[in-house]
C-alpha cells in the first residue's frame, strides 16, 4: 500500500506547524489522506544529506517527540536536531506513506475502535489491519540497507539497520526511493514524489485529492511493476467515480496531473 514521498523542510520555529500538517494527511483517526503509518526521513537541506531513515505507527505523534514537542523518555532525535538547528535554518523531512487502507491500531484511535467494535458485536482487529504495522518495519529495513549499501555505512544518524526480513529483500533500485527523500529539486524525473509540499497539501483540499487519486497510480507502479503512463491508465480506466473528468485536468502551473512533471511546491 505504499507509493507517495511527500517533501518538505522546515524552519525550528515551524515545528508546531509541520506537526499539524503531518496530522492532518495522516491522522489515525479517519479513513482520508493517508494512515498514520509509515516511514519518514529527516536530511540536510543543504547538502541533501540522508540524516535519519525511521519508522511510525502515528507520524504525527513520532515527529512531536523527535522535535520536543511531546516528551518522551528515549529514542528520540530531540538533541540531534537541536544540534542542526544551531548552524543551519531549514531542516529537510519526508515521508513515504501509505494508502488509510492500511491503518493499523494506534493509541490515539484505539478508543474509537474498540467502541466501535463493541456496537458492532466484532472484535477490533476485525475493523483494521496490522498489515499496515508489518510493512513498515519491513520497508525501513529494505531502505536503510539500500542506503548502507551505496554509501557504506548507516545514515549519520542511525545507529542500527532495520528489520532483518527488509535487509535480506533489498533490490538494487530500492536506494532510488531513498535519493528520492533528499532530492526535491529531481521531482520531474521522479513520478513517487508528491507535486506539493506536505504542508501545501494539508492547506489545500483539491490538491490532497488529487494526490490522494496519485498514490493509487504509484501502488500499481509499485506493486505491478508498470510505468507511470500505463499506471496512471489503468487507474483511470478502473475509476469508477470517474475522478480523472473532475479533476486531473485542473493544472498545476498550467501542466495536468496526468504529467508527473507538474509539481508546485518546491
Amino acid at each position: 500500500m505504499f507509493g507517495t514521498v511527500i517533501i518538505d523542510a522546515y524552519r525550528e520555529n515551524e515545528k508546531q506547524q509541520m506537526a499539524d500538517a503531518i496530522d492532518d494527511l495522516c491522522c489515525p483517526n479517519d479513513n482520508y489522506g493517508w494512515a498514520s503509518a509509515g516511514i519518514y526521513c529527516f536530511w540536510d537541506y543543504y547538502t541533501h544529506e540522508v540524516l535519519y531513515i525511521g519508522l511510525a505507527g502515528d507520524l504525527a505523534e513520532r515527529f512531536m517527540q523527535h522535535n520536543g514537542l511531546l516528551h518522551v523518555e528515549s529514542g528520540s532525535k530531540e538533541k540531534q536536531i537541536n544540534e542542526y538547528f544551531k548552524s543551519h535554518e531549514l531542516l529537510g523531512y519526508s515521508i513515504f506513506v501509505q494508502s488509510p487502507l492500511s491503518q493499523p491500531l494506534v493509541h490515539r484511535n484505539k478508543n474509537q475502535y474498540e467502541k466501535f467494535a463493541k456496537q458492532i458485536n466484532a472484535p477490533v482487529q476485525d475493523l483494521l489491519c496490522e498489515q499496515g504495522k508489518n510493512d513498515i518495519h519491513r520497508v525501513e529495513g529494505i531502505l536503510i540497507e539500500a542506503y548502507r549499501g551505496k554509501h557504506g555505512d548507516f545514515p549519520r544518524w542511525n545507529r542500527i539497520g532495520g528489520d532483518i526480513e527488509g535487509q535480506n529483500r533489498v533490490l538494487p533500485n530500492n536506494y532510488n526511493i531513498v535519493n528520492a527523500f533528499a532530492h526535491p529539486e529531481e521531482y520531474e524525473a521522479n513520478p513517487i514524489v508528491s507535486r506539493c509540499t506536505i504542508r501545501e497539501l494539508s492547506e489545500n483540499p483539491s490538491y490532497e485529492f488529487c494526490e490522494n487519486y496519485l498514490h493509487a497510480v504509484r501502488m500499481y507502479m509499485f506493486m505491478f511493476g508498470m510505468d507511470y503512463t500505463e499506471a496512471f491508465e489503468f487507474t483511470n480506466k478502473n475509476d469508477p467515480f470517474h475522478s480523472i473528468e473532475i479533476f486531473c485536468y485542473r493544472s498545476q502551473n498550467g501542466r495536468s496531473l496526468s504529467d508527473p512533471s507538474g509539481k508546485k511546491g518546491f
